[in-house]
């Protein structure tokens, strides 16, 4: 069974009401102590600070207890409820003392103190117990009154204790005017000595904290507010009370002084305060002029600005939404409403749950929202929804909407519908994707082409080169023999001996020449000994043609792979050897070939000047020569260079199926056994 957690309950002080009943308090527990009259402080006697009798301290101490407990805002009913009981409680003992004085005094009716506490009511104190004045007898009876009826508000929203505190205010304004003036207050019979004006000041801070602890109340409220009436009230009835106090003392200054006669002093009192009274709301008018003015314009630009903003978010074909903390719509744009296939009443003060067909979509909104609201920063989404008119797939914007503290009220979003354009990036990409694959085909087309070129030419090469060995050498072979027998039958003369000399000079020659178009066509040793032969050899021609030392490293194992990748790795030598005499001005050469698991690398290295800075983005046709042939493989070409540091050239080639097969047909194989018996 699950239980709910305990609610803690809080207690949340109103000040200036505590204030005022701690104050009460005080003084009421000083003068119920001092009930002899007997204490000092310093060389004044306690009663003469704090003039008050036990019956008032005890009637002081109560009201003050009764506000205590109305100067909280409790959280929870039961214990609001408990506190609301007690005050009521002694705000009515506060009234019913300040009742039965006035009850004695006007109709004799005798309900002391003493009969409700009996232990008190001695001969040493019943003089002090019996003797509360009518007037703040009047005074608690008000006060009592008032904290009973608190809360009490009338079918006109007016509550009695506010009208309460203020009689009990004017009240008590009268033996302190009576002092000030020296003439005699309402209880004629003992109010100099029973109401004195600390008494009347302590009464007027009793009336403030009743007032104060209901701000909110009607009247209240209007002194609090911060409209203009608020400031306005708190400044024209203080003000206006100053100067009628200063003008009236003003004026009876001026009578006994002898600047007028008395009989003149009430007409003077009345033109001088209407003149001041009528400066002051003269002044207060220009003030409520100036303020409403300036409060029509704000009004007016407010409005106008009002009327841009609707006119932006009507018209526009984004859906523009503001939601509270809770995540309840506040406001949405017709665009928005037309989204949600809604109308205003439906959508306004609902949740996303109620507003989206799939509860998925409607939580993932939630959780997007959820995750502004508690980091307070806008963010972007992308969120394809599934509303009344088919699916649709917003880019929302939302952003933290803020109070003027600072507080996260809710948020402000705009979502613009982006279908039409994710299916055209859609369909964009598949064709993007169909063109990659047809220019993929094309390529991989184009590279078998370049292959099947390369290798018809290597064959047409051989073909040449076979023939040139067969026919040719054949020829000039047995021309060699022909001309050795007819030399020997020649008589031995010198013009006979020069001549055949140059003869066999020349037969050299076209022997030689037809050797070395042969082996460029197509060099033998790479058909009979293998592609390490082929390289050595080709290093060593190199070295002996140009002078530059070339050193070709070689793995010490027998090297078997397919004739496409012997030839394609001997011409790529060939062709980085060629531009290395044309163009590296090199002094030192290496050529490396390795073996590995999975790959073959070539690797041809120079120590020349490199490939110039400007021309280090070119590649030259025997470059682009030797990667198509290493593409048409499978494999890779890759140069490094600087300036002065020489030229890399490392060349990858997988060691796959086709590039290790050995394709010897019957024809190389008479080929080579002929070629082996010569």
């Amino acid at each position: 069974m699950l239980t709910s957690p305990p609610v803690r309950t809080t207690f949340t002080p109103l000040w200036a009401p505590l204030l005022a009943a701690l104050l009460m308090v005080g003084v009421g527990v000083l003068a119920m102590v001092n009930v002899r009259q007997d204490l000092w402080v310093l060389d004044y006697r306690l009663f003469d600070l704090v003039p008050i009798l036990a019956n008032t301290a005890l009637a002081f101490v109560l009201a003050g207890l009764a506000l205590i407990l109305r100067s909280f805002k409790i959280s929870t009913p039961r214990a609001r409820t408990v506190f609301s009981v007690l005050a009521s409680i002694v705000a009515l003992c506060v009234a019913l003392l300040g009742l039965s004085t006035l009850l004695q005094f006007m109709f004799g009716v005798h309900v002391g103190i003493e009969r409700v506490f009996p232990t008190l009511a001695t001969t040493e104190y019943k003089a002090y117990l019996e003797r509360m004045a009518p007037l703040p007898a009047l005074g608690f009876t008000l006060a009592g009154l008032s904290l009973l009826m608190l809360d009490y508000r009338t079918t006109r929203d007016h509550y009695p204790s506010e009208y309460g505190a203020f009689i009990l205010a004017g009240v008590m304004g009268i033996p302190l005017i009576g002092h000030l003036y020296n003439v005699m207050s309402v209880d004629e019979l003992n109010a100099a000595h029973t109401v004195t004006p600390f008494i009347s000041i302590i009464f007027f801070i009793l009336a403030l904290g009743i007032l104060s602890a209901r701000p909110e109340h009607r009247l209240m409220s209007l002194w609090n507010s911060t409209s203009p009436g608020g400031p306005l009230l708190r400044r024209l009835l203080p003000n206006s009370l100053i100067l009628l106090v200063i003008l009236d003392f003003a004026i009876k200054w001026g009578v006994q002084n002898r600047y007028y006669d008395a009989d003149k002093a009430s007409p003077l009192l009345i033109l001088l305060s209407s003149s001041l009274l009528f400066i002051m709301f003269c002044r207060t008018a220009a003030l409520l002029n100036r303020e409403y003015e300036g409060r029509q314009q704000g009004e007016a630009a407010l409005a106008e600005s009002n009327a841009l903003l609707r006119a932006v978010s009507d018209n526009t074909p984004d859906a523009i939404f503001v939601k509270d903390s809770s995540g309840r719509m506040v406001f949405a744009n017709p665009a928005k409403l037309r989204l949600l296939g809604k109308q205003r009443d439906e959508v306004i003060g609902y949740r996303s749950i109620d507003l989206y067909p799939l509860r998925e979509d409607a939580e993932q909104v939630q959780l997007e929202d959820q995750s502004v609201l508690d980091d307070g920063v806008p963010k972007v989404f992308e969120t394809t929804i599934q509303f009344v008119n088919g699916v649709h797939t917003m880019h929302s914007t939302k952003a933290p909407w803020l109070n003027a503290n600072g507080e996260v009220m809710g948020l402000v979003g705009i979502s613009t519908d982006i279908t039409e354009r994710k299916r055209m990036e859609d369909s964009l990409k598949a064709h993007e994707t169909q063109l990659e694959a047809l220019v993929a085909a094309r390529t991989a087309e184009v590279s078998e082409l370049i292959g099947h070129l390369e290798t018809t030419r290597e064959e047409e090469k051989h073909a040449i080169a076979r023939e040139l060995h067969d026919d040719l050498g054949s020829a000039l072979t047995a021309l060699n023999m022909h001309l050795s027998l007819l030399f020997q039958q020649i008589p031995v003369e010198p013009k006979f001996t020069e001549r055949s000399l140059k003869i066999k000079a020349l037969l050299s020659s076209i022997t030689d020449a037809t050797r070395r178009i042969q082996n460029g066509l197509r060099p033998d040793k790479l058909d009979v000994f293998g592609i390490k032969i082929a390289i050595a050899e080709q290093a060593a021609e190199f070295e002996k043609y140009t002078g530059v030392t070339c050193n070709a490293s070689l793995p010490d194992d027998r090297l078997i792979y397919a004739p496409r990748v012997d030839i394609a790795l001997f011409r790529m030598v060939q062709e980085s050897l060629n531009n290395i005499a044309k163009h590296a001005q090199a002094t030192h050469v290496d050529v490396v070939l390795d073996d590995a698991d999975d790959e073959i690398m070539l690797t041809i290295r120079d120590n020349g000047v490199g490939i110039p800075i400007a021309q280090s983005g070119v590649i030259t046709h025997g470059l682009r020569g030797m990667r198509e042939r290493a593409g048409y493989l499978g494999g890779s070409v890759r140069v490094s260079s600087s300036a002065g540091s020489g030229t890399t050239i490392a060349i990858s080639i997988p060691k796959t199926a086709e590039n290790m097969r050995i394709e010897v047909d019957d024809e190389s194989e008479e080929g080579n056994e002929a070629e082996k018996a010569r």
